[in-house]
């Protein structure tokens, strides 16, 4: 079914306040919408998304949109979804001719960065593994306390007596759980259970912007030190002393943004065994992040002209690298403050990761989009008189879920699971370094 796309944004610099009630805000536009007030409607949008959407537009929008579906019948169901780097409303509604879902995009500067009208599809849920077996693992939920903060975390073990290598999972960019849930998919628990399946046991906390966003987005001089490095660094001080954890057998496994972090976790970090890095980026984050805003603008097959939204985040992506330690911290850039760019601009992954002196495994997907084969040969290229091992599985994408079709954010709505075989090969790796 063709999609009715009205437009797609990404987020631009604005100032943080109280997180506001998303759903209530998105029904709100739906509302005004619905009672032909497009002027009020399209005052509730960023400023900057106004000037591109503004009422004659979504007015003529509105009324394609009937043409095609038949009058409104009723809203459905209202879901709210927390995405790396997005919070998402969809308003599934029925109208008199198909169902059509309407989304709301907020970034995280908690503005309306986007509205969509798509057809609406069935809702997918996560849906445990085939090699789920409930019988050979055990979960031990084990909180990890930081002053006045609790981040809820659970350790996932083979069922039975001994200490096992263990490894400790790292988030991506965004207010993550401790599964690393996107749609319908959940990496870092289809990699738990994989894992105990085959004498591993493995790690998973919320991630602390998620756990107390409204506070840390608000923090000044915030960086990556106060958003996970820390964090990780407890957690592994945490396991030493757990009764299954093999404190001679600690690993630590980053996904994207998490893998490019690993030399910076070791460099404060002691007693890790070996190191995996998953889908991880070599490049600079605003790079990474610009170049996954234009490959979804290519997805859009409407016709609409998107060079203002390229032209946009080209002039965060200036802005972020022409940061000084005098710039104003108030701001945002690209979800983030002066303060996290200015501290990333001082780490060079590459060279961090030359110095290490522990095994480490790289594993990347050839289907992925948001980082690309790009970042995995700079590793590579880099790291080749090191003892790194550098894996490549060419059908599958960013969560390492096999396909055949292009990858695209759609794919992530869908069930599916982290391919068997992928796991398998990351536990024989474990297994042998730590012998």
């Amino acid at each position: 079914m063709k999609k009715i796309l009205l437009i797609l944004l990404i987020a631009v610099n604005a100032a943080a306040a109280q997180q506001p009630d998303y759903k209530s805000i998105a029904t709100k536009i739906f509302e005004n919408i619905r009672k032909r007030d497009f002027s009020t409607a399209s005052e509730l949008f960023d400023t900057d998304f106004a000037s591109r959407l503004d009422s004659a537009r979504l007015k003529t929008a509105w009324d394609k949109l009937l043409t095609l579906s038949g009058p409104f019948v009723k809203v459905l169901e209202t879901t709210l979804d927390h995405q790396p780097n997005f919070d998402v409303v969809i308003q599934h509604a029925q109208f008199e001719n198909k169902k059509i879902d309407f989304k709301v995009v907020f970034g995280t500067n908690q503005k309306v960065k986007g509205v969509s009208f798509l057809p609406g599809e069935p809702r997918e849920i996560y849906k445990l593994p085939s090699y789920y077996n409930k019988d050979s693992i055990v979960e031990v939920r084990i909180p990890l306390k930081m002053g006045p903060m609790n981040l809820p975390g659970i350790l996932t073990a083979p069922n039975r007596k001994g200490k096992f290598p263990v490894v400790i999972f790292v988030h991506g960019t965004g207010p993550n759980d401790k599964d690393e849930s996107v749609g319908a998919t959940k990496i870092f628990k289809d990699i738990a259970i994989g894992l105990a399946e085959n004498g591993i046991a493995s790690y998973r906390l919320d991630k602390r912007t998620r756990v107390q966003r409204a506070s840390t987005i608000k923090q000044k001089n915030f960086t990556v030190k106060d958003e996970t490095l820390d964090d990780v660094t407890l957690a592994v001080e945490t396991l030493k002393s757990d009764s299954l954890v093999d404190s001679t057998a600690i690993f630590i496994c980053g996904h994207s943004f998490g893998g490019m972090l690993l030399p910076r976790i070791v460099q404060q970090t002691k007693g890790i065994k070996g190191l995996i890095y998953l889908a991880a980026n070599a490049r600079k984050l605003e790079d990474v992040m610009m170049d996954q805003t234009i490959y979804m603008l290519a997805l859009d097959t409407s016709g609409r002209d998107h060079t203002f939204l390229v032209d946009s985040i080209k002039r965060e992506n200036a802005k972020i690298k022409a940061l000084k330690p005098s710039s104003d911290d108030s701001t945002r850039l690209l979800f983030q403050t002066p303060s996290y760019w200015l501290d990333l601009q001082n780490y060079n992954a590459l060279n961090a990761a030359l110095s290490i002196n522990i095994p480490m495994l790289f594993m990347h997907g050839g289907r992925d989009y948001q980082v690309t084969e790009v970042d995995f040969n700079m590793w590579k290229k880099t790291l080749s008189a090191t003892k790194a091992e550098f894996k490549l599985y060419p059908s599958l994408n960013h969560f390492f879920i096999k396909g055949t079709e292009k990858s695209t954010p759609m794919e992530y709505n869908k069930s599916s699971n982290v391919d068997y075989d992928f796991i398998k090969d990351m536990s024989h790796w474990i297994l042998s370094v730590k012998k």
